[in-house]
C-alpha cells in the first residue's frame, strides 16, 4: 500500500475522530506481520516491535524510527509474549494471508497480548493475491487465503470503519485481475 495512504490514514487518524482510539498514552506497539514498511512508525510510541515470518522483509525495513525486529510465525504470539505485553497490537494487512481458522486464532492471541487495543486492517471481502509485490520471494506469505466482512469483526467485539481505497497498480495474482478500487476495513477492539 502506498506510503502516502499510511501517512494520511494513520490508525490514530482513522479512530480518534470517532472516539475509538485509546485515551491512554500508547507506549508499546506490536506490529504483527509488519513486512518491511511498518505502518506503526506513524503511531506515537516509545517501543515498537515488528514481527514477521519472512526474514527478507525485516532486513529491508524502511522506517524513520527504531524497531526491535523478531522473525517468527505470527501464530506464536502467546508463546513469545506474556498477556497484556503491548498497549497496542496491530494486525494490519495480515489476517487475509491466513486460512480463516488461523486468522481467527491470530486475533484471539492478539487480544491476549494487547493491553489497550487490537487493530485490524484488511480488504473488505476476498481480494485475490498470490504474488509478493515487493519481489522478495515471499509469494507464499503474500497469498490471500480468506476475506472478512464487517459483520464478522463486529460479532467479535470490534468497532469497524469501512473506507474506500485505491490499490497501487501492480500485478497481484498470476491468473486473476484485481480491481483498482476496493473497500478497506479498519477495526479496533479496546480493552
Amino acid at each position: 500500500m502506498p506510503r502516502e495512504d499510511w501517512e494520511a490514514n494513520t490508525i490514530e487518524n482513522i479512530f480518534r475522530p470517532r472516539g475509538l482510539y485509546p485515551r491512554e498514552r500508547i507506549s508499546t506497539v506490536l506490529d504483527v506481520g509488519c513486512g518491511l514498511s511498518l505502518k506503526s512508525q506513524f503511531i506515537e510510541a516509545d517501543i515498537r516491535v515488528g514481527l514477521d515470518a519472512h526474514r527478507p522483509y525485516l532486513q529491508k525495513i524502511d522506517a524513520k524510527v527504531p524497531y526491535v525486529c523478531i522473525s517468527a510465525d505470527a501464530l506464536q504470539l502467546e508463546r513469545l509474549f506474556l498477556p497484556r505485553s503491548f498497549d497496542l497490537v496491530l494486525l494490519l494487512d495480515i489476517v487475509e494471508h491466513l486460512d480463516k481458522p488461523d486468522a481467527l486464532e491470530l486475533m484471539r492471541q492478539a487480544e491476549i497480548v494487547a493491553r489497550r487495543a487490537v487493530v485490524i486492517e484488511t480488504p473488505k471481502g476476498f481480494l485475490p493475491q498470490n504474488i509478493d509485490i515487493l519481489g522478495l520471494g515471499g509469494d507464499h506469505f503474500q497469498t490471500h487465503r480468506c476475506g472478512f466482512e464487517t459483520a464478522e469483526l463486529e460479532a467479535r467485539g470490534y468497532d469497524v470503519v469501512v473506507r474506500p481505497y485505491t490499490l497501487s497498480q501492480v500485478k497481484r495474482h498470476t491468473t486473476e485481475t484485481s480491481p483498482a478500487s476496493i473497500d478497506m476495513i479498519d477495526a479496533i477492539k479496546r480493552f
